[in-house]
């Protein structure tokens, strides 16, 4: 097949990876809305806020609504501008986010219209969905299924996301069922989230630099004793699911409100995939991004070696970048391992060129273990 021109995208996690700037999300979900001639809620309205305050307006003054009771889009963005305002000069912010309504949420149809058309909006790197389990033809599952079949397909042509889902009211068993290792939902790009401060969870993923673990920073906005007391027997079954929960760290006498670990669904896979944690996933996805932008040139120029080396050039050079910052890790050639991507002719079509390699991503400390001994004390001679 002869496709148009540009720079296309397939990649495989077949390695283990040892493994700026905030992520915008699209929001589609259940505001409870009644569709107009000016306002359509069948997943084809998009809209933009920098704040609550914007979306807490009433439909004719531009907003979504103001009932944060009834409307779960509005309550999820509440949580998430409060936990997305940066609090020192240090502190990432998102500068807006997209909505697209769906009404009262319970119709398929515009659920998936709404999936097609959040993958227009070029600056949204995260898809959230809020209120699937509402849809009355099509199970939570099966959605979640259809939504990262959708980012699959854009993922092909460069449109690199990550997807956020929950299912309200949900106990533990509930989530951890969504998700089973024997064939689930297993994908790296699909995080399945409490119901718990979803808001704000996604908000923390969203603030959170690409190369650091979204569970290593604390919430800005989360009191001890908010999140539900799990045994460690009940934190590590979720985890091995694929499941984000959040949990009171409890270092001597001061208390850490963070995101367990970002697991994706690939979490549960047998098999763990490379990326099948969150840090591993948004850092290759930035450097994939970059080296995107940078080859784009190349696309109708001349295919001769002259053209191909500099495009090589400014590859090596972004990843260079990224391996001084402490973010990937380097090729070394004595062991063959590390990151490296070759720009190559490809051998299937004399109009397509091919990046080929590996990206290693810098890891994240999960655990540390003590191993100490204790010791009668040793009493000196008086001699």
């Amino acid at each position: 097949m002869v496709k148009k021109p540009g720079v296309y995208f397939d990649e495989t996690t077949e390695l283990e990876l040892v493994g700026l700037g905030a992520k915008i999300p699209v929001v589609i979900g259940a505001t409870g809305n009644s569709g107009t001639q000016t306002y359509p809620v069948e997943g084809t309205n998009i809209q933009t806020f920098r704040n609550f305050e914007e979306a807490n307006r009433s439909i004719a003054n531009g907003g979504i609504g103001t009932d944060t009771s009834t409307n779960k889009v509005l309550a999820f963005l509440e949580k998430f501008f409060e936990e997305s305002e940066p609090r020192t000069t240090e502190d990432l912010g998102v500068p807006f986010v997209y909505v697209i309504d769906v009404g009262d949420g319970t119709t398929k149809t515009s659920w998936l219209t709404a999936l097609t058309n959040a993958k227009k909006l070029n600056k949204a790197i995260v898809e959230v969905y809020v209120g699937a389990d509402n849809i009355t033809d099509y199970t939570l599952s099966a959605f979640i299924s259809g939504a990262m079949a959708s980012i699959a397909t854009e993922t092909t042509n460069l449109n690199l996301r990550t997807a956020f889902f929950t299912k309200e009211d949900a106990t533990d068993a509930q989530l951890i069922a969504l998700n089973p290792s024997s064939g689930g939902i297993l994908d790296s790009r699909c995080f399945l989230c409490e119901p718990l401060e979803f808001g704000k969870t996604v908000a923390r993923f969203c603030t959170t630099p690409y190369w650091v673990e979204p569970g290593f920073l604390p919430y800005r906005t989360v009191k001890p004793g908010t999140f539900k007391e799990r045994t460690n027997a009940e934190i590590e079954a979720l985890q091995a699911a694929g499941v984000v929960i959040n949990c009171d760290e409890v270092v001597d006498t001061d208390v850490y409100c963070r995101i367990n670990l970002s697991v994706s669904t690939a979490y549960a896979a047998t098999k763990k995939p490379a990326d099948a944690l969150g840090h591993c996933r948004f850092n290759a996805d930035h450097l994939l991004r970059e080296i995107f932008k940078a080859v784009y040139p190349q696309v109708k120029n001349n295919e001769v070696t002259s053209q191909i080396v500099k495009s090589q050039t400014r590859v090596d050079a972004i990843i260079d970048a990224e391996v001084e910052a402490e973010r990937i890790i380097g090729y070394n050639s004595d062991t063959g391992e590390g990151t490296k991507l070759t720009l190559v002719e490809s051998n299937q079509n004399p109009y397509d060129m091919e990046l080929i390699g590996d990206i290693l991503c810098v890891n994240s400390t999960h655990a540390i273990n003590v191993k100490a001994r204790i010791r009668n004390p040793i009493v000196k001679s008086a001699n």
